[in-house]
């Protein structure tokens, strides 16, 4: 079976993240939420996994990605196809225990016959959108019902949809959010996306438009479940790794990121072929040199990640993406980060005025921390990903 690279990872190819899924179950019961984190650590397979479990919490869910999509009729349309009457009526016949459970524990008081679900919900929507007579059938036919909404790559589509009409982008915003705060809800939603939400809606001035969501942070794996991670792909692949590879292996990578994971040990075992086929090793053993090979053929190929470089000539104005590419720039040359001291004197350059360099300074590391180009940990800014660190060091630090 390949190893995975990039595509959302189901079945026996979802690993671990069992902390993170109680903990959304839990919080679900009462919140909304948004689920954020840096891109490349599995938001859009713990979804699916979500998606899955659902039935046995007493849920239908659908999973929608609204990544496509550019105008709020559109995504009032999506929101419409997932979960049919039939489907909602059907659960409601079948799926007994977990359903009551799930009711009682949102404190709801009995529960309605489909065609009464929205019975004492409110309906809202802004008269003068052309959608709201929709969205309102919308709120009527789920308020009320057992279901979970996850969406996906919303964050993808607000800038889409507010670079095309703004202002009616903001009608949909406000209309989910007054929807979301009706004290009669028994339907969920979470929102996710490979894009951060809180620093684009920081950037267009939306953040009160989410901040009634619960937000869970993603982030990489623990040690513990890396290594169970990489040994069973090797098995799969028929590899033994020697006691010190996988150990090595996460060293190496350093941020304990699904992809990163998986992407150097793919490499590293494609490095353990060619050797063992030069030097004539009978024994299929991955060694710690097989995954230094490895890192040094992945940033030979600078392909692999030049779309880090140009998601920010994409998204960023020039003076702010000169600004940014310097933060980059110079952090990437140390080993291990500097200090937010030891960064403003670096980008003194670019912005001479201290007050203004601090707040350029902030407002870029909202993008950088949400996307995963940059961590902040302790008192030092750095790269998570060693291998992203490398390239970057390599092809674009000046």
């Amino acid at each position: 079976m390949p190893i995975r690279l990039g595509n959302k990872a189901d079945g026996d190819d979802f690993f671990d993240r069992v902390n993170e899924r109680a903990d959304l179950w839990r919080h679900l019961e009462g919140n909304h939420v948004v689920l954020s984190g840096p891109r490349r650590l599995g938001k859009t397979s713990l979804l699916q996994r979500l998606a899955e479990e659902a039935p046995g919490h007493g849920l239908v869910a659908r999973l929608e990605d609204v990544g496509g999509l550019d105008t709020a009729a559109a995504f009032i349309d999506a929101l419409d196809r997932a979960v049919a009457d039939e489907t909602i009526a059907g659960h409601l016949r079948t799926a007994g225990k977990p359903m009551r459970d799930w009711m009682a524990r949102v404190r709801k008081v009995g529960l309605h016959l489909p065609g009464d679900l929205g019975a004492g919900i409110e309906i809202q929507a802004p008269s003068e959108a052309a959608w709201s007579a929709k969205a309102r059938r919308l709120q009527q036919r789920l308020s009320a019902a057992p279901v979970l909404l996850l969406i996906d790559e919303v964050s993808v589509f607000l800038e889409k949809a507010l670079g095309r009409d703004a202002t009616d982008t903001v009608r949909l915003l406000s209309w989910l959010r007054a929807w979301r705060q009706h004290s009669g809800l028994t339907c969920r939603f979470l929102f996710s996306g490979s894009i951060g939400l809180n620093a684009l809606l920081d950037r267009h001035g939306l953040s009160t438009y989410f901040n009634d969501c619960y937000d869970l942070r993603l982030g990489p794996f623990k040690e513990r479940a890396a290594l169970e991670m990489l040994q069973t792909q090797c098995q799969r692949e028929g590899w033994t790794p020697d006691p010190a590879t996988l150990a090595h292996l996460c060293e190496r990578a350093g941020w304990l990121s699904p992809f990163y994971l998986n992407l150097l040990l793919d490499t590293a075992l494609s490095a353990a072929r060619d050797r063992r086929q030069e030097t004539g090793a009978e024994a299929p053993l991955l060694l710690p040199g097989d995954v230094d090979d490895a890192y040094d053929r992945l940033l030979a190929v600078r392909s692999r990640f030049i779309h880090w470089y140009q998601r920010l000539e994409r998204d960023l104005a020039p003076p702010d993406l000169a600004f940014t590419l310097r933060i980059l720039g110079v952090v990437a040359t140390a080993e291990d980060g500097l200090t937010r001291r030891q960064l403003l004197a670096r980008l003194n350059r670019q912005e001479p005025d201290p007050d203004r360099r601090a707040a350029r300074l902030d407002d870029a590391m909202i993008g950088l921390e949400e996307d995963g180009y940059l961590a902040v940990t302790g008192e030092r800014i750095a790269f998570p990903s060693f291998i992203l660190r490398d390239y970057w060091r390599r092809n674009h630090a000046r």
